[in-house]
């Protein structure tokens, strides 16, 4: 990291405001909040022509990277800062905020602060590039961390191999259902259910129980049908599509994402499916996909090798980013700091100055 005065020291620039100031003045969320100022408005419009757009359609143009500088107890720091133009509107988006920037006469001087202090900047990065992953803080900047590092508790490489080992045994046998009822498929969901491993929580309870205790909630009518061991009534509400999707069949509820689900067998797939999307219940998951194989239920498993790895630590875990498994980086994580993988800042590519008709850069390498 860079003191603030250092900077000011040798470029001659200081931020005028601090990362407080700029978290509290900009809405963060999923929202998208719309300013029209005509001035604002001209000032991106003047940052953009400064580089080559990152990605360019006939619609859009996108512009990956610019630095924002700001001050953050003594400290310089650069928040990147990326900008898409689409049907002359500007879309800034930074960290958790966005911003619409449209023509008009609304007056937003703190956005165009940011803006004009970005534009001074990138004077000084065009210049001095380095500057760039030395001003990144590490609880912004984006990488990538093996879970071994951040998970407790692993599942062993032995365990590991021996329920690759049964699963392809399981597979290879290649057991198929024909057709099943609404009591078939409640009691397969039973055997899952019953893995969970305190007994108190399904003692008493018959297996359409402990399906409404733990499902999505939105069986979709599949409850309603009156004759439960019928194969031919479930059959006919599988194919009314009445059962709205996969809702029926999370057996496990996530209120993140998804859970846990358990599909019934149709004529493409002649088995039952188990699959899990938050991987908080990646243990559940498995001890479900051992049970299943000891009672030799006809069923598949999807991503079963991820779901181990990610067990196992050797998933990789994105870092300040987005993936299928995030964490995000705190300064008190000192330890986990040299197992980070940091990704490489991007640099915009600057189109050469012009004056009066001269391409300076051409100039240069005349002389």
């Amino acid at each position: 990291m860079i003191k603030t005065e250092k900077i000011k020291e040798f470029y001659g620039f200081e931020p005028k405001y601090t990362f407080s100031q700029f978290r509290q003045n900009l809405r963060r969320g999923f929202g998208i909040e719309t300013v029209q100022d005509a001035l604002l408005y001209k000032n991106i419009k003047s940052l953009t022509r400064k580089a080559y757009p990152s990605e360019e359609t006939n619609y859009e143009k996108r512009w990956h990277d610019f630095y924002m500088p700001l001050k953050r107890r003594g400290f310089f720091i650069l928040i990147p800062l990326s900008i898409m133009l689409y049907d002359k509107r500007f879309f800034l988006s930074f960290l958790q905020s966005q911003i619409e920037v449209c023509e008009g006469k609304e007056k937003d001087g703190f956005c165009l602060d940011l803006i004009s202090q970005v534009i001074e900047f990138s004077r000084i990065i065009k210049k001095n590039p380095d500057l760039i992953p030395q001003a990144l803080p590490y609880d912004i900047r984006t990488g990538h961390v093996l879970g071994k590092y951040v998970l407790g508790d692993l599942l062993p490489a032995e365990e590991k191999n021996e329920i690759l080992k049964l699963y392809e045994e399981h597979v290879q046998k290649d057991k198929k259902s024909l057709g099943i009822s609404l009591h078939d498929y409640l009691n397969v969901a039973a055997i899952c259910y019953k893995t969970f491993g305190n007994c108190n929580k399904i003692k008493g309870l018959t297996a359409e129980k402990m399906y409404r205790k733990w499902a999505d909630g939105r069986d979709c009518g599949m409850l309603k049908i009156e004759s439960k061991k019928s194969k031919e009534e479930f059959n006919n509400w599988l194919k009314s599509g009445s059962h709205c999707g996969g809702h029926p069949f999370e057996i496990v509820f996530s209120w993140r994402e998804h859970g846990i689900h358990l599909f019934p067998p149709n004529e493409k797939n002649p088995y039952f499916i188990l699959s899990v999307t938050d991987y908080m219940y990646a243990r559940p998951f498995l001890a479900m996909t051992k049970t299943m194989i000891r009672n030799r239920v006809p069923f598949r498993v999807h991503d079963l090798k991820s779901v181990l790895d990610y067990l196992s630590g050797e998933s990789y875990f994105s870092v300040n980013g987005y993936g299928i498994h995030n964490i995000f980086y705190s300064s008190a994580d000192r330890k986990l700091l040299r197992h980070i993988k940091w990704d490489e800042p991007k640099i915009l590519k600057w189109k050469p100055i012009k004056r009066r008709g001269i391409n300076i850069a051409n100039q240069c390498k005349t002389n």
